[in-house]
């Protein structure tokens, strides 16, 4: 199998999956700020114990003698985690200064699928709800690593203005 047909596969299974677990939740009656709440909480807990050691203690030396470099290497692993949903040419980043930046993803391919899977499975739930999901989650995780940010939703895609605290 090609890899890009498999990268095709896995990520409709994953996107799939994803819907079941709304429209789950959904027919549970878990209030849905509250599901993505807690499910953004849950995420960002675990990543903090696996993410690589650099955003560890060595990160908060970093940040302490160098902002602008710590701030540079938070979001160009962003930027290359961002690379395995997303093909760089739907991704736009504008640096304000060495602390500050705004990201834009045009065109979301995660969106995009999302659509198509309530569109043929019939499912009751918002295709922006991973979005959504999405959203909760790095402003927690960005909040963790002493960065400010906001996140809104676009049309086809989504814009995180960050600053480094």
């Amino acid at each position: 199998m090609p890899i890009e047909e498999r990268y095709g596969r896995l990520l409709d299974d994953y996107m799939s999956g994803a819907a079941m677990n709304y429209a789950l939740f959904k027919e549970l009656g878990v209030d849905k700020e509250l599901g993505l709440e807690k499910n953004a909480a849950l995420s960002v807990k675990m990543d903090m114990k696996t993410l690589p050691g650099y955003l560890g203690i060595a990160f908060k030396l970093l940040k302490a003698i160098t902002p602008g470099k710590a701030f540079e290497q938070v979001l160009d692993r962003f930027l290359y985690h961002a690379q395995q949903w997303h093909p760089l040419a739907t991704i736009e980043v504008n640096k304000i200064s060495d602390r500050e930046a705004v990201v834009r993803v045009k065109n979301c391919v995660l969106l995009k699928r999302m659509r198509d899977i309530v569109k043929k499975t019939g499912l009751d739930i918002d295709p922006k709800i991973n979005c959504e999901r999405d959203t909760k989650y790095f402003l927690k995780l960005f909040k963790e690593l002493g960065i400010d940010g906001t996140w809104e939703l676009e049309e086809n895609g989504c814009r995180a203005n960050v600053k480094l605290k």
